[in-house]
This record gives C-alpha cells, sequence and structure tokens, in this order.
C-alpha cells in the first residue's frame, strides 16, 4: 500500500526542508513491487519498469501495459526503460526492445538489427540517437538503423548504463572493464590503471560537479579532464562487518547535487539512498520510509523530485532542496548593494582562483549565471536577463560549496 513519512534530516551541514517519502507498491496498482527502472517526467508523471510490465503514473494513478493489454511487448518482465524526445517510450526486455508509440508496441529482435536481445539500459542521446545496452555490447539506433558496436571495441562484459558530455561523446559503463567513450568516429577508455575503483561500472553521471562513476566498490569522482579529483566508498554506512558500498546507480538533481542508490546483497542485506551535498555524505534507508534496501535506479523530475525503484516498491522524495543557511561557508561572501537594481559588487574574504565556480541560482535551483573566478577579491554581478526575485550565489571548489550569499534583484 501507497505510504507517505515526513521528516526533517540533518545531513552533516546541509539541511533537507520537510522531506516527504511517498511509497508506491502493487497495492497502489503497480503491476509488480519489484520495479527496475523508472523515467520521471514534468507534473509527477512517470514510466516504471517492472517485472510484470510497464507502468504509467500520471500523477494519480497507474495505468498498466502487458503482454495482455499490449500484446505487441516483448516480454513482462521489463529490465529498463526510456522515453524520447518524440514522446515514444523504449522497453527493454530479455527478449529484445519494445517501443510504445502511444497506442500500441513494436519489437526489435536481433532479426532487426540488435546486437542482443538481452537488454539492460536505454538512453537517448540530445543528438535524438537512441542508446541501447546489452549483455553483448551497445546498440545505436539513429531513427532508420540499427548500428552494433561489440568486442573488441567494446569488451566483454556488456554495457550496462550511457551519459552523454556536453561535447557530444557517448560514456558507456562497461559490466566488467571500465568506461568506454565514443566520440562518433573511435573508442577510448578509463579503467583502473586510469584510478577507477573499480571496473564494474553501474552507472555514469557527468555534470559540472564532476564526472560520477558509480562502481562496484563506490563512487570515483573525475575532473573536466578525466582526472580522478576523489574516490568515495563510505557513501552509505553499514554495520562494521561490511562496508564496501556497491552502487547501482548516481544522479544529479536539478541543483547539481548527487545522489546514489547503494544495495548489498552479501553478509549483511542492506543498501538505500546516498546524498552528497559538497562536503559528506547523509542517507535514506527503509527506516526513513524508503521502499526497501535493494535500490535499482534513480530518476529525477524537473520539479527535483526523486524517484527510487527498489525490489519492492517505488519511493518518491519530495522537498529535497537544500537550505542555504546550512552550507558550511569558507570563503566568506557579501553583495553590496543588495537588493539590486542593475548591479551588484560580489566581495570574497579571499581571492577565487579557477578552482572555484560562482553560479547564481534561483528559488528553484536552477543556475542562471556561471561566472568566471579571475584571482580578484571582488566581481561584478549584472543584472542583465534577470527577473525581480530572490537568488543565491554559490561559490564551490571541487564540487564542494564553500561560500553562498542571497541576493536579490528588484
Amino acid at each position: 500500500m501507497r505510504t507517505s513519512l515526513t521528516l526533517s534530516t540533518l545531513f552533516i551541514g546541509t539541511l533537507l526542508n520537510a522531506q516527504t517519502l511517498t511509497t508506491y507498491t502493487d497495492a497502489d496498482g503497480l503491476p509488480s513491487s519489484n520495479c527496475r527502472d523508472v523515467v520521471a517526467l514534468a507534473g509527477e508523471q512517470i514510466w516504471v519498469a517492472t517485472a510484470a510490465g510497464v507502468a504509467f503514473f500520471d500523477g494519480t494513478g497507474f495505468t498498466v501495459h502487458n503482454t495482455t493489454s499490449h500484446p505487441g511487448l516483448a516480454d513482462n518482465s521489463i529490465n529498463a526503460i526510456a522515453v524520447a524526445a518524440d514522446g515514444t517510450v523504449w522497453v527493454g526486455t530479455d527478449f529484445g526492445v519494445s517501443v510504445f508509440d502511444g497506442t500500441s508496441y513494436t519489437t526489435y529482435t536481433t532479426a532487426d538489427g540488435l546486437a542482443s536481445d538481452q537488454i539492460r539500459n536505454i538512453k537517448q542521446a540530445p543528438n535524438g540517437d537512441v542508446w541501447i545496452g546489452t549483455n553483448l555490447g551497445a546498440t545505436k539506433y539513429d531513427g532508420s538503423t540499427f548500428t552494433n558496436y561489440s568486442q573488441p571495441d567494446v569488451p566483454f562484459g556488456g554495457v550496462n548504463h550511457f551519459a552523454f558530455d556536453s561535447n557530444g561523446d557517448v560514456w558507456m559503463a562497461g559490466g566488467l572493464s571500465g568506461i568506454m567513450i565514443y566520440d562518433g568516429s573511435a573508442f577510448s577508455y578509463i579503467t583502473q590503471n586510469d584510478g577507477l575503483i573499480s571496473p564494474r561500472i553501474n552507472s555514469i553521471a557527468l555534470g559540472n560537479s564532476g564526472r560520477w562513476i558509480g562502481t562496484a566498490k563506490g563512487v570515483t569522482q573525475l575532473d573536466a579532464s578525466n582526472q580522478v579529483t576523489a574516490q568515495h566508498t563510505t557513501l552509505f554506512e553499514l554495520p562494521t562487518a561490511d562496508t564496501l558500498n556497491p552502487v547501482t546507480d548516481v544522479v544529479l538533481d536539478q541543483n547539481g547535487y548527487t545522489w546514489a542508490g547503494v544495495y548489498v546483497d552479501y553478509l549483511v542485506t542492506e543498501g538505500g539512498v546516498s546524498y552528497f551535498d559538497g562536503n559528506d555524505w547523509g542517507q535514506l534507508e527503509s527506516s526513513d520510509g524508503l521502499a526497501g534496501p535493494n535500490v535499482r535506479r534513480l530518476s529525477v523530475s524537473p520539479e527535483n523530485n526523486i524517484w527510487v525503484t527498489t525490489s519492492t516498491g517505488l519511493t518518491v522524495i519530495r522537498d529535497v532542496n537544500i537550505s542555504v543557511t546550512e552550507l558550511t561557508a569558507h570563503v566568506q561572501l557579501r553583495a553590496f548593494p543588495n537588493p539590486f537594481t542593475t548591479h551588484t559588487r560580489l566581495l570574497f574574504s579571499e581571492a577565487l582562483t579557477s578552482a572555484h565556480r560562482i553560479e547564481l541560482l534561483d528559488v528553484n535551483g536552477r543556475v542562471h549565471r556561471s561566472l568566471l573566478a579571475t584571482g580578484a577579491h571582488e566581481l561584478v554581478l549584472d543584472r542583465e536577463g534577470l527577473a525581480s526575485g530572490l537568488y543565491l550565489v554559490r561559490v564551490s571548489e571541487q564540487g564542494r560549496n564553500v561560500g553562498s550569499v542571497r541576493v536579490v534583484v528588484e
């Protein structure tokens, strides 16, 4: 049945205000509580992959698709799901890919050009290509043709996940071989020899705070040059007999903060969702209202809600915006004048360098401006293009928040 829990949780320096967790199971209309993947859309709408079919949630209730209601669906056991820009829904099974056009499903298999029918992940690139991860490699669909990438370009172990860099590169999470990067013509690789803490990659998230690699032994954080900047191996607190943190998924929310799913199924059965505020990790687990410890995939909605699939239900975490009053401040920051109508001067207690990132965010966490640190103790923030209202100027260093100030545009 659906359960809801509201709590205020202190994440060692970062406060999540009145955080609300709501869980859905088969008692609420899901075809199965065993949920494997989710895509969050605007307005509380989501698509969910379960062990007994596909479910669409419109914000109120679930509509179920299975092989009885939609005979074109390849199978009821769904491994992966994605929603393309044209609204089509791509569903991955062990018997091929099924595509829902709003009315019916069309299934594609190896007979149509797939490298394998055992699907692990599906993502659409910004250019419109749909990438399909399988147990044997990767398949790209460009709207008319399936193109397969396998050994030796994609080493043994298949592809578990995709991410897309701002330059157009396709990042692939290797099941046993680290990261493969495809630039459209050639492959390059990031392996344990380059600093990854494990070659078993389950998820990749690329963002301004770094490149976050979810592995079987934790999260490796890379910078823009793909150099290791941090190894996060204890993001989820476990009993002392077992401290290893296998990461099942990693995503960046609308504020650029990192969320990770962790699940341990040996020695102990523990798991949940961890959250990184730039300084420390906090966690949510079953006792906080999460559906269960076996976390599979996460998805962030445009409203910044975090949807979590587990083997025992689906949970949405709402009200996750960070209280700016709780940010750990190492750089003292003032704005004058404040409020302002045309411009304000940002005054720093120390000279900022190229290692610092300065961003202007609105109350919903959207970034409106990125400013370049020049080595000076002050910068001018121009009002041009900004609507009247409250904003946050945030200073970060290597993904960690080091200072902030609220400013008001009149």
